[in-house]
């Protein structure tokens, strides 16, 4: 394995213009420590809504696909560094109404392709009225001047409800897993393999398809590792027809032999759309984060008397060791810290928070905002866009080892008065909060008397959160690491009075006494750089693949080993906003990253590679081999053949006083020694002297 590391050192110009009194360090752009509004840095003419991120042209930096107010077209907008800005880029437009879209690299060239879903109408026959399927082409990056290119693929229409994009076959490629209706109106679970060339229907893998649920609409499906081998397996998000019961099913990924299902829940009654991260206590397990609410109103989109939940994955512990350890019958008692990538078969969930057990956490929200703002409404999606839900958005926003929560609520007193001093009363609007998952203690939520929890969750405000909580006209938040300065910002959509969509970007400008990693996956094929049959070279950076899982330990201030799971792209269905690499924070730890270790969709045993040491606040990119598909032609001179990795460190804000203690220093030592020198040279000279002195007085 080659591994890389690219250092960027500050270079101080201490005497490049007289006029700035000699200070050597770059202006920052914030000063203040808080959550800054920055604007809509360039889309201040956008009046749609942001659909989906993704590096479309490789530079380490994420990119805007921003659907137009008719949904007849998606423009690209490229983030530009020096303008600190997006600027807008190409598009697509199309004569139907888009529904969503997913960046990937579907014809594995090393370059990020776009997955276009949109309303497909068709004659209802006698039946009269038309049907509406889920229409899908996919346009192919690499186009004049960067764009797209002239023909795109043609896909097979699937149900209404969104396909999940996956890997069907271990071959690194982003296939598609959804549903067809046939002659007799009856849905039934289909694939749509990636050739490299186009997409083939067939049956899906799973060892029984019969089995295979009924998508809710919209579904929260996912592909990400529950069972803790590093593999990801499938999560179908269900609801039983002419119903409004939600369930889910795990089938877990087993290489060759496809996915077998493993175990199926009910959630509770009211559920809303799900999202995945590590939660608990740093336990190295996905856990499954939803909220409740009694009821709905489809117009505003509101939920009320909404809970926000958290079911624990239940999983062995981690052991001391760094071997793992079995029962006497054989079964999986802890796993090693250097063999976090162990299956657990007897993981499980459980969806009833009355259990003693306390496997899963459900805070009512109005107890959440009691002690911040009195009341509010949870935002389950826009107002009368039904089909965009609106999940609660794990991020550790502060690096302390936990993810974070960000949601969006309806609150009676967010919006200041219209009147004079004496007019009008605060009024409703829409606001982001964040829900912090800090220790238990005084006001925070889900530690009540008698709770063997050790963590729970508080409304964050304070000082330096009035950007944040100055916006009440927001319709959807999520995160991203804008500039990729190492801090998780939040991209707020908004929507005005006459319904046009706004962007604003909450620059998260706190300093945190704690570290981070980054961390993204490709999909092996290029090695290195790609280079096609006709010499044009290019960065293959861009192309983050779903499923993709990483496990790592750390040792914390007091010595304590604990571990993380951390999924990259998990979801891809109805605008899940999700960035093309991995955020997680390491907490305060005096050491480094002790072993990271990287899963893939690759057929077991090669589908995982282990990094050792990696140095905290710096960001890790793996390529991993691309597998034999058997493949006559290529689109690039080389595919990847091995696990390579490339370590780049993040130049925090102390590099440039590091840098000038360090020349202080040396400075001064010089001064030191040549101090010394210059004296050591006059007694040298004394000597000499007495010396002479002494051999012309004794020859006399």
């Amino acid at each position: 394995m080659r591994f890389k590391i690219a250092l960027t050192l500050p270079v101080l110009s201490v005497f490049a213009l007289p006029t700035r009194a000699l200070w050597p360090f770059k202006q920052k752009r914030f000063v203040a420590e808080a959550f800054i509004d920055a604007g809509p840095l360039g889309l201040e003419d956008t009046t749609g809504r942001v659909i989906a991120m993704g590096d479309w042209n490789g530079d380490q930096h994420s990119d805007l696909f921003i659907l137009s107010k008719d949904q007849k077209s998606v423009q690209l907008y490229l983030w530009n560094r020096e303008s600190f800005k997006f600027l807008p880029s190409h598009s697509v437009t199309l004569s139907s109404n888009i529904i969503n879209v997913v960046p990937g690299d579907y014809n594995h060239d090393g370059q990020l392709d776009l997955l276009v879903m949109y309303e497909d109408k068709s004659d209802g026959g006698w039946w009269g009225g038309d049907k509406i399927r889920l229409g899908m082409q996919v346009y192919i990056g690499g186009g004049v001047d960067g764009g797209f290119q002239t023909d795109p693929w043609a896909i097979p229409s699937s149900t209404t409800a969104q396909p999940l994009v996956f890997d069907a076959d271990g071959s690194l490629r982003p296939s598609l897993l959804g549903f067809q209706e046939d002659e007799a109106g009856d849905n039934l679970v289909k694939v749509w393999k990636n050739t490299g060339t186009g997409f083939t229907l067939l049956s899906p893998p799973l060892q029984t398809p019969e089995e295979a649920c009924v998508p809710a609409s919209p579904h929260s499906s996912a592909f990400l590792d529950i069972d803790g081998d590093c593999l990801p397996d499938i999560i179908l998000h269900c609801t039983q027809p002419h119903t409004s019961h939600h369930s889910i099913q795990i089938w877990l990924n087993h290489g060759e032999a496809g996915f077998a299902l493993a175990r199926t829940y009910d959630l509770p009654k009211g559920s809303g759309p799900l999202s995945f991260a590590d939660m608990k206590d740093r336990d190295g397990s996905i856990d499954i984060i939803f909220p409740t609410c009694s009821g709905h109103s489809s117009s505003t989109g509101l939920g009320s008397d909404c809970s926000i939940n958290i079911a624990y994955n239940q999983q062995v512990p981690i052991c001391s060791t760094e071997r793992s350890h079995n029962t006497k019958d054989g079964s999986l008692k802890c796993r090693g810290w250097g063999e976090l990538c162990t299956r657990d078969e007897n993981f499980s969930f459980s969806f009833d928070s009355s259990s003693e057990t306390q496997s899963m956490l459900s805070v009512p929200l109005s107890t959440l905002l009691e002690n911040s703002i009195g009341d509010g409404d949870l935002l389950l999606h826009p107002p009368h866009a039904r089909s965009i839900p609106l999940p609660i958005r794990p991020g550790d926003f502060n690096v302390d080892g936990f993810p974070d929560l960000l949601i969006t609520i309806a609150n009676s007193t967010a919006a200041p008065p219209t009147g004079g001093p004496f007019g009008s009363s605060r009024h409703a609007g829409h606001q982001v909060k964040i829900l912090e998952n800090v220790p238990c203690g005084k006001g925070v939520a889900g530690c009540e008397k008698g709770s063997k929890r050790k963590r729970g969750l508080r409304v964050g405000s304070g000082k330096g959160w009035t950007a944040l909580d100055g916006i009440w006209d927001a319709s959807g938040a999520s995160w991203m690491d804008l500039d990729d300065d190492g801090s998780l910002d939040i991209l707020v959509q908004r929507t005005n009075a006459q319904g046009e969509g706004l962007v604003t970007v909450v620059q998260n400008n706190f300093y945190h006494d704690a570290f981070f990693l980054k961390a993204q996956v490709l999909n092996g094929a290029c090695q290195g750089e790609c280079e096609t049959i006709e010499a044009r070279k290019y960065s293959p950076l861009g192309v983050s693949y779903g499923g993709a899982t990483f496990k790592f330990t750390v040792q914390d201030t007091l010595g304590r080993r604990v571990a993380q799971q951390v999924a990259q792209l998990p979801q891809t269905g109805y605008h899940a906003l999700g960035t093309p690499y991995a955020f997680f924070g390491l907490g305060r730890t005096n050491n480094y990253v002790e072993r990271l270790t990287v899963g893939t969709s690759l057929h077991p045993p090669g589908h995982t590679t282990d990094l050792e040491s990696l140095i905290p606040n710096s960001q890790i990119i793996i390529n991993p081999p691309f597998p034999d598909t058997g493949d006559s032609e290529s689109p690039v001179k080389a595919r990847s053949t091995e696990w390579r990795s490339e370590l780049y460190l993040h130049p925090g804000d102390w590099v440039p006083w590091v840098g000038a203690a360090v020349i202080g220093t040396v400075i001064i030592l010089a001064i030191v020694v040549f101090g010394l020198n210059e004296r050591e040279k006059k007694e040298d000279e004394k000597e000499r002297r007495r010396a002479l002195h002494a051999i012309n007085f004794q020859a006399l």
